[in-house]
């Protein structure tokens, strides 16, 4: 449902009476049909403080959070195979570092990815032991303590 407004709606500006009228019904449906504030802002087109202020008056409740990805799916929608048997990290980064955001938390994508192949938690610096810069295939990953063992510089 697309909301259509007498006048175009801007940043700042005050909404009319007359434009109250359509705004706050519609605003109060989709907020009671579960919307986001970001969906009735991308609909509607009034900021996310004026649907929290519409609902607010009207007494509406804040609807439940939506379920948030594991880390295995975040995992898994974040990576993809290629080369030879090699994992590329498409998701969010930080700096160099691939950021893993799940369960609403944020981890390095390679201490998880590393903890799941190896079954324990790194030791220090994880780094790929491959010839691929970034791989994130768990059996590709060392850590200090592999490093030692094999007498890699990885």
């Amino acid at each position: 449902m697309t909301t259509t407004l007498p006048v175009q709606l801007a940043p700042g500006i005050r909404l009319t009476p007359e434009q109250l009228q359509i705004v706050v019904p519609a605003t109060a449906a989709m907020l009671q049909a579960g919307k986001t504030y970001a969906e009735i802002t991308a609909e509607v087109g009034i900021s996310s403080a004026t649907a929290a202020r519409i609902r607010q008056q009207l007494h509406l409740p804040l609807t439940s959070r939506r379920r948030t990805r594991t880390f295995a799916e975040a995992f898994a929608l974040h990576t993809e195979p290629y080369g030879d048997g090699h994992t590329r990290w498409t998701g969010p980064m930080r700096g160099r570092m691939p950021q893993l955001c799940a369960e609403r938390r944020r981890v390095n994508a390679r201490h998880y990815a590393f903890e799941l192949h190896h079954g324990r938690r790194p030791h220090g610096y994880v780094r790929t032991a491959c010839t691929e810069p970034g791989c994130l295939t768990g059996s590709h990953l060392t850590d200090n303590k592999i490093r030692a063992q094999t007498g890699g510089t990885a």
